[in-house]
């Protein structure tokens, strides 16, 4: 029995001796080794994220090493100092959060303000017209409210303008938008083209500038009368071709005695037009061509129409001033029917239009006519770009009476000027996608002179008096 008991001691202290090692033996086996501060020689590694900053807390200046980039390591060592600030997403209405040290910043939209962009900036008509892709204005508190011209609705959203109409005023089609160019083109000064001309009593010079502009000259004669003749008014000296459909609101008044046109005109609605109104000083019969291209050619867009009523603006007399208040509405006997080539242009309320002329530089003129002196006129509809003139230089480019029913647009430099579009003809600007009618070719004094620009009648001053008798 005590053999066994001796055994048994000897064996249980040898395996003890087999499995268990000292801790010193132990640790020489386990010992984890270090990777960060290593010391000798470690700046000689290449800069690792997980070595400097993620097994061990590492500098800022450790961390510029792994990135070598300022930006890039800021980004980094925002979260890692303190954690993201952005996880929570604190800013609010579509902002973009940037994550600092101990904050964040919202970068906001735009309309909306405060720490997180939880503001909403209150819309207002003079900013960006309030939102609104037509017409702005603002009630007794102060509150944005949108509106759009005829043919449109308001968009759910309370700010876009949806047509109701298959052509809408303003908006050129679909086909033609797809082939006209949207580059106008400008002449260079090198290029002066000279034209001179006679029309309805009254002589027109012209010139081309760097960007032409109308400038018909007054009469010789106090009251001269409107003579049917080639169209010897209606030129656009340097201007360009446009496409078939380009200004689908432009109209041509033919004489139906002498074959010839002598003014144009704007659609405004299916019976009514707008133009000048000195072109009816002398009343001939007259025929109305919308949806007219080439003046040569039979494109089979052109429709015909007969005057049933020619309204001149009430205050208008020729007697008194020949141009002041130059503006008649001309209602037809036979709709007409819209398409591509024939659609009305827009018309917006005073404080619109002015704001807008207020705010683009120039607008659009077009009309047939001579190309040059004595040469043929245009047979493809023109057209060119004008720009705006600030009133006291109008004024004092004129040695006759420009009222506030006007204003001009041209360059003061003169020397190379233009006298492109007929009496009565568009002046439209255009505003995001939509054309307005901003002006009538009126008047000028001569063409290619130093300091003088061209008149138009200010549409924008009858705007009440035009919605009034077209809506009859």
């Amino acid at each position: 029995m005590n053999l066994l008991l001796l055994i048994f001691v000897l064996v249980e202290e040898h395996c003890e001796a087999k499995v268990f090692v000292s801790p010193q033996s132990a640790s020489s086996v386990l010992q984890r080794h270090r990777r960060y501060n290593k010391g000798f020689m470690e700046e000689m590694l290449p800069g690792n994220l997980e070595r400097e900053c993620l097994e061990e807390k590492c500098t800022f200046e450790e961390a510029r090493e792994v990135f070598e980039n300022k930006e890039k390591t800021m980004e980094f060592w925002h979260p890692y100092v303190d954690g993201d600030q952005c996880v929570k997403q604190p800013c609010q209405n579509g902002a973009t959060c940037k994550d600092g040290i101990g904050t964040y910043i919202c970068w906001c939209l735009p309309g909306f303000d405060g720490r997180d962009c939880e503001i909403e900036v209150a819309r207002r008509c003079n900013l960006e017209n309030g939102g609104c892709l037509h017409f702005c204005s603002q009630d007794a508190q102060q509150n944005v409210k949108c509106a759009c011209a005829t043919g449109y609705k308001l968009g759910e959203d309370g700010r876009a303008c949806e047509p109701t109409v298959p052509f809408p005023c303003g908006v050129l089609g679909d086909k033609v938008r797809s082939t006209v160019t949207k580059d106008v083109r400008f002449i260079p000064v090198e290029e002066e083209v000279q034209s001179s001309g006679l029309s309805n009593g009254t002589v027109y010079n012209a010139t081309v500038t760097k960007t032409p502009i109308i400038t018909p000259t007054p009469p010789p004669t106090p009251y001269p009368i409107i003579r049917p003749q080639r169209n010897d008014n209606i030129r656009i000296v340097g201007g360009t071709d446009c496409q078939p459909g380009e200004i689908p609101w432009q109209i041509v008044m033919i004489n139906d005695d002498t074959k010839d046109w002598y003014c144009g005109g704007s659609i405004l609605n299916e019976r009514w037009i707008i133009t000048a109104a000195h072109c009816f000083l002398t009343r001939v019969k007259t025929t109305i061509v919308v949806g007219e291209h080439d003046m040569y050619k039979n494109e089979g867009t052109e429709s015909h129409h007969s005057i049933a009523e020619i309204l001149p603006y009430p205050l208008y007399d020729s007697k008194k001033s020949l141009y002041n208040h130059d503006l008649a509405l001309v209602r037809l006997q036979e709709p007409i029917t819209f398409s591509e080539h024939a659609l009305p242009v827009c018309l917006g309320p005073r404080d619109f239009i002015v704001k807008l002329m207020n705010e683009e530089d120039s607008g659009m003129v077009s009309g047939w006519g001579r190309l040059v002196q004595g040469g043929r006129s245009a047979s493809v509809l023109q057209k060119v770009n004008v720009r705006y003139t600030d009133r006291h230089s109008c004024k004092e480019s004129s040695t006759s009476d420009v009222s506030s029913f006007m204003f001009c647009a041209g360059f003061y430099e003169g020397g190379q000027d233009s006298c492109q579009g007929d009496s009565g003809g568009p002046h439209t600007t255009k505003y995001k996608s939509t054309w307005f009618l901003t002006g009538i070719v009126s008047w000028g004094e001569g063409c290619a002179v130093r300091g003088k620009y061209g008149i138009y009648t200010k549409v924008a001053r009858y705007y009440k008096w035009i919605t009034e008798q077209i809506k009859n």
